[in-house]
Parts: structure tokens; sequence; C-alpha cells
């Protein structure tokens, strides 16, 4: 008789992080010979199309995982959805007997551990960037610190993806287990493909379709921020300091959609820069985007380890950063190994000056390019999974043995 497959359960607080970072954690999974279920909120939230939150359902169906809409909401102000997320969580565990879960998103991940608590069940929480760090406001301190710090009691593996919040986590928390991981990784090799020759012989035809298309004038250098339009990304920070760029045509490309769309585009109207600036939505194809671009601009106030600076990295674009928690990790400014600038989010000035000192520089662009085309394989997928799978078997004989030595594991 063939043994029964050990239930898991994957969740997030919308359906763009499953799609977004947790493909590879449900087919490791499956290929473990997990039973997969994923819960998750697929009408709100999500920070991509409701075209690509259909392809997921789909992806998931054909994996034979179960997609389970999950009422959370991204915001802990919204109790009474909050509660109703909760009870939800609980039936859902009472009906299919998870062996454990693995959980994601702050909301999410109160409401994941706080069921896991009630029920017995083991938990692992991966942290994308706690909302308490090194220069975070007061109130940050006083909201999340509290719930995180009672929370790690009743986490029995704590997944943090940069070096901040990892050390912090061994000085402030107590979690069976505490766990770095280089982010979630990426696929390296997909990214590097314009370094073969008959993709370099394509690129001219391409660029100049692509110039065409936003109506950006050959000689022109093509900025690209990806991400939300949100006051956490920061994007008005560089419509800002394209006035500042004396002499130079430049154009910005932001692929995102969001709430702050419209208020963006006065921005830039203010500064005289509308024409320059382009609003392209979500996008399914960035790395199309990637390679038509000069440099990658990143200004975000708040990240975790960021998912398009990696994918950026690897399609060799030079980097302007903010200098914050997981932009740290992954772009060196140092004079020897550079790749690419990092600024204060308090001297708008620097990051005009790094646009301009890149812009004018195709020799320091060029070394930037080739350091990350490097350096980025430390977070290639392939490492990220292969850890990743010695942390879900630790906890599978954690639940089969219910034995833990809580020493810390640094991966």
């Amino acid at each position: 008789m063939q043994a029964q497959k050990k239930r898991v359960l994957i969740l997030a607080s919308v359906a763009s992080m499953i799609d977004q970072f947790n493909i590879p954690n449900i087919q490791l999974l499956l290929e473990m010979g997990y039973d997969v279920h994923v819960a998750c909120n697929f009408e709100e939230g999500n920070t991509c199309s409701r075209q690509q939150v259909y392809r997921l359902r789909k992806v998931l169906l054909k994996m034979h995982v179960p997609g389970h809409q999950w009422d959370c909401p991204r915001s802990a102000k919204a109790v009474r959805k909050c509660c109703r997320a909760y009870y939800q969580l609980l039936k859902l565990s009472e009906k299919y007997h998870f062996s454990w879960m693995h959980c994601h998103s702050p909301v999410g991940g109160v409401l994941a551990r706080m069921a896991a608590h009630k029920q017995g069940i083991k938990i692992i929480y991966t942290a994308h960037g706690f909302h308490f760090y090194r220069g975070a406001p007061i109130k940050n301190w006083l909201l999340y610190y509290p719930v995180e710090k009672l929370l790690a009691h009743w986490t029995d593996v704590l997944l943090t993806v940069n070096k901040e919040d990892y050390c912090l986590a061994k000085k402030k928390l107590k979690a069976a287990k505490i766990v770095y991981l280089k982010g979630v990784g990426i696929d390296v090799r997909k990214f590097q493909k314009h370094t073969d020759k008959d993709y370099i012989s394509d690129i001219s035809n391409t660029g100049i379709d692509f110039r065409k298309r936003y109506r950006i004038p050959e000689h022109a250098a093509i900025l690209l921020s990806v991400g939300e339009l949100s006051r956490r990304k920061n994007h008005q920070m560089v419509i800002s300091a394209m006035r500042g760029l004396a002499g130079q045509e430049v154009h910005y490309i932001i692929c995102g959609q969001g709430k702050l769309k419209n208020m963006l585009m006065r921005k830039a109207k203010r500064a005289k820069t509308l024409r320059q600036i382009h609003m392209v939505g979500f996008q399914e194809n960035v790395t199309v985007f990637y390679r038509n671009a000069d440099i990658f601009v990143f200004p975000s106030k708040q990240e975790g380890l960021p998912v398009a600076l990696m994918e950026a990295m690897a399609c060799g674009l030079p980097c302007i950063v903010s200098d914050i928690r997981g932009n740290r990790d992954l772009v060196a400014d140092d004079k020897k190994d550079c790749g690419g600038i990092r600024f204060s989010l308090k001297q708008p000035q620097k990051l005009q000056e790094a646009l301009n000192l890149l812009i004018e520089n195709p020799q320091l662009r060029d070394s930037c390019r080739r350091f990350n085309q490097e350096k980025i394989w430390e977070y290639d997928l392939h490492i990220v999974m292969h850890r990743m799978e010695k942390v879900y078997r630790w906890l599978d004989r954690w639940v089969k043995y219910e034995n833990s030595s809580g020493v810390d594991v640094y991966l």
C-alpha cells in the first residue's frame, strides 16, 4: 500500500507574492514528494495584473496544487478582514491537516503563525524585510517590533533574506531556528542570454524597434526602474532628479502599477520632464526592458532583498540604488570593485551626481556590468533552492521526531 503524501501549505497575503517568489519553492516541494496547497488572496491587493493572477491559477492547476482563496488583507488596519482571514485559515488547516506551513508577507505571516500556534502546526516564516530596521521610523519599532518579538516564539524557522535582518533576528528574536538565505533567488542563466553571440547579433534591431515604440531618440540614455508605483518605491525622487541632468537627453521607464500613477505624472509635468517619462504598467516580460536600458535606478525607501535589482544585475546593468538594507547586500560601490553607486535618501543631489557620472562614463558602466554579472551568481536560483531543500528536510525531521537542537543555521 502506497504511503500517503505529507501535506504542506504555502501562504501569502496576495497572489502576486506566490507568483513572484514561491513557484520554485512549490516545485521543490513537489519534487520532494509533498502534497502542496497554496492559500492567498487572488482577488485583491495584487501588484500584478488580473491576467497574470489568472495565469497563476492555471499554473497551479497544471501542477495539481490546490489554490485556496484566502481573504487576507495587505494592511493590519483592516481588522475585520484580518479576523475573517484568521478563522478561514483555522478551518482550512482543520480540514486538510497540514504537516507544516510556510508563510510570507507581514500580515499573512502574523495570521498564519497565530493559527499554527493554536493548532500545534510547525511553521516557517520568510521575512522579506522587517518593517523595523536601522533608520526606520520610531512608530515602526513601536508597532511591528513587539509583534514580531512575540511571534518569534511561535516560529519554528525564521528565514531572513539580508544580513542586517539576520543579525537583528539573532540578537533580538527567539525563533527556534534562524536562517540567513540569500533571497528567493533568480535564474541567472535566463537573464544572461544577451552574452550569447546569436542574441548580440539580433539585439541591434530589437533595440531600434524598442526606442521607436516609446519614442526615445537613438542617442538618449534610458533609465529603468521596476516596482510598484508606491511611496515606498520612491520613483518620484528620480523624476525630480532628472530636471538637474544638464545637457543630457535622458528617458525614464517605470515598469509597475499602483495608486500613485497620477501623482507621478503631475510631478513630471511640474518638472517639465513629462515627455521623458514612460510608465508602462506591469510587464510580464520585463527582460526586454532590462536589455534595452542603460542604467537601472532603484531609489526605494525600504527593501528586503529586491528581486528586480538582482535581475538587473544579471542582465549587466550598472545600478544606482538607495543606500538601504538589501541594496547594500547586492550593490558594491567600492573604488576597486564597483557594481554601481549607492546614494543617501537624505541627499537628493547625490542621485543627480550618480546619474550624471554613469551617463557620461561608458567605461565605468562597462566595469559595473562585468562586476554585477559575476557577483549575481551568489544569488542563483539553484544555490538558493539547494539551501531551501535543507531547511524543508530539517523541518520535516523535526515534525517526525519532535526534536530540535535550537542552533542557528547560516546557509
